[in-house]
């Protein structure tokens, strides 16, 4: 079997053990390491190597002090590459493991295949490292020419580089591909999220801040510059996730490249229900019929979605405005709501039908979460 679909494998395993677990999410590539080139892992070696004999002190003749001190240099060097090496397999977690939300943002930024192939790679030079460990550090074991016992190590050391330096160009690319996914934004995912919708200045961080009484977090999200902004509330004992989206969620999809639109449709498996904002005011820079213009993009887009409509700066905002808004909201099928975000007026009537729509989902964590606990009380029984 190609070590490629050995990973590929993997994955499947470890996404069927940890199908229906309900978990706190975090990055998931947190843990990557920092991947040194390929001369900075041969030369961290060698150097552990040199250190590692100049502190030893062989016993017995001349010839069992060369075959102790040189075999310790290749068992070093075999050990620190293959432990930098296995700490890159075993922090990285395989990509079919992931939520659909992750999954679809590592396959828009890195290549899988790609990325699948480089973590074989590597394991390919674990492997044949640890082969040549053992076959050299026999040879030198049962020399008896002093010559020949430092040759051979110095045979182990040109393998052992060259085997390295074939995964070089493997190695550069993990480490970019590191630092790109370092940058996923760190979401519950276990929690129902509600992703606000609308033009710049419309409202949305004063929503999201009076939604969730508190500063929110800003996560990094690759393809804009400003984040998502995160905030959570709490009602009856069950907390909701709130995001706003600047950059994103904020202008024409048509006006996008094929990243940026890939980065929107990621949203699908995190969001449970749109919020979009009108701003009848028109404060926000944008005419209603752009604000119009862009929901129904968003609206076709994420049609699978219940939607929330506000009406935003009510108190600012001329009554035939307001009414020509709602009258085009509610001939796509939908009640708007009027609010003023800065001062928190209709915002109750906004939780309410938040918690109205993600019902069905919160009935059914409850339940998943109650025979988690029930499940844990019946082991400690027995």
């Amino acid at each position: 079997m190609l070590a490629s679909e050995e990973f590929k494998n993997r994955d499947a395993k470890e996404a069927k053990a940890r199908a229906g677990e309900v978990r706190e999410m975090k990055n998931p590539f947190e843990k990557m390491p920092t991947i040194l080139t390929a001369d900075e892992l041969i030369d961290k070696a060698f150097r552990r190597a040199e250190k590692a004999a100049s502190a030893f002190t062989p016993r017995g003749n001349p010839i069992s002090k060369a075959r102790q001190r040189e075999e310790l240099r290749v068992r070093t060097v075999s050990n620190i590459l293959r432990d930098s090496l296995k700490k890159i397999l075993d922090r990285t977690p395989g990509v079919s493991t992931l939520p659909e939300f992750y999954r679809e943002l590592v396959d828009t930024l890195v290549d899988r295949n790609q990325f699948h192939k480089a973590l074989a790679s590597v394991n390919w030079a674990i492997k044949t490292i640890r082969t040549l460990e053992q076959r050299y550090a026999e040879k030198i074991r049962y020399s008896k020419d002093p010559e020949e016992i430092a040759r051979l190590r110095r045979q182990f050391y040109g393998r052992v580089a060259s085997v390295i330096k074939d995964i070089a160009d493997n190695l550069e690319y993990l480490n970019q591909a590191r630092n790109v996914l370092k940058e996923l934004p760190v979401i519950e995912l276990d929690l129902p999220t509600i992703v606000i919708a609308g033009h710049p200045n419309v409202g949305k961080s004063t929503l999201l801040r009076q939604l969730t009484n508190a500063k929110p977090e800003v996560a990094s999200y690759p393809f804009t510059t400003k984040g998502i902004n995160v905030g959570q509330f709490e009602e009856h004992y069950l907390r909701y996730q709130v995001i706003d989206t600047p950059g994103l969620l904020d202008r024409p999809l048509s006006e996008r490249n094929e990243i940026e639109k890939q980065a929107i449709l990621a949203l699908k498996h995190l969001g449970k229900v749109i919020i979009y904002i009108f701003d009848p005011s028109e404060y926000c820079g944008y005419p209603v019929e752009d604000q119009m213009h862009l929901f129904d993009e968003i609206y076709a887009e994420f049609r699978e979605f219940p939607f929330i409509v506000v009406l935003n700066k009510v108190d600012v905002a001329s009554e035939g405005k307001i009414m020509e808004v709602e009258e085009f909201v509610k001939s796509r099928g939908l009640e708007p709501l009027r609010i003023v975000a800065k001062d928190g007026r209709g915002l109750g009537m906004v939780k309410e039908k938040i918690m109205e729509l993600t019902r069905p989902m919160m009935e059914e964590r409850a339940r998943k979460l109650m025979e988690e606990e029930l499940k844990k009380y019946r082991e400690e029984e027995f």
